[in-house]
């Protein structure tokens, strides 16, 4: 049964082909390197236009590595200005102004009443003695301890010690002795000391001694 329509399929599959057209062409055969070709011919073609649309190809420079210079700094210079004390070799001698006695109408005023020892006394050289002026107050104010010294004002300097305390206060019209420790110079010759009180910045009341070293 399988035999006979196997036959009849066999034939009608004959009959068929046999109706078909003698000019009928046969299938064209497919190149298996064209393929590579057109592939080719693609990508040859997009660099072209890749090429074309790219800017230009610049050379590229020689990248230089950038050169530091470092200079040194001159080191910074430090002026020190020294300030040397006098050291020339003291003369024993000072002058300032002039002083004012005052009088009884001035706040501070004074009178010079005694000296000892008297004026141009005669010394042997760097012999020690005490000074003693007796001053009296005739001014109108008191003068009290805590504010009032007297000093070395100008001259040579005799004395051991250059400022001193007033050994008590002294209202008006009171005396007051102010004594001054003192050494005779070594070389001969005649000296002069002044010295005076002082309030605060006030210097008055001119106390003055000359003495002759033989």
């Amino acid at each position: 049964m399988k035999r006979r329509k196997f036959a009849l399929w066999l034939g009608a599959l004959t009959a068929a082909m046999a109706c078909l057209p003698t000019s009928y062409m046969p299938a064209p055969t497919f190149d298996s390197n064209s393929i590579n070709t057109f592939i080719a011919q693609t990508a040859d073609a997009a660099s072209t236009q890749t090429a074309s649309a790219a800017p230009l190809t610049q050379t590229p420079s020689a990248t230089l590595k950038p050169t530091f210079t470092i200079s040194a700094s001159p080191a910074p210079t430090t002026t020190f200005l020294f300030i040397m004390p006098n050291l020339a070799t003291p003369t024993g001698t000072s002058t300032l102004a002039p002083l004012g006695s005052g009088t009884s109408r001035s706040k501070y005023g004074c009178e010079v009443r005694t000296v000892d020892p008297e004026p141009k006394t005669v010394f042997e050289p760097r012999a020690d003695f005490t000074a003693t002026w007796g001053v009296r107050n005739i001014g109108t104010e008191t003068w009290y301890r805590i504010s009032m010294n007297y000093v070395f004002y100008s001259g040579d300097k005799l004395h051991k010690v250059s400022s001193y305390v007033i050994p008590k206060a002294v209202e008006t019209r009171k005396n007051v002795l102010l004594p001054v420790e003192m050494s005779a110079f070594k070389k001969r010759g005649t000296y002069s000391t002044q010295w005076a009180l002082k309030m605060d910045n006030v210097y008055f009341c001119p106390m003055t001694l000359t003495i002759i070293v033989r």
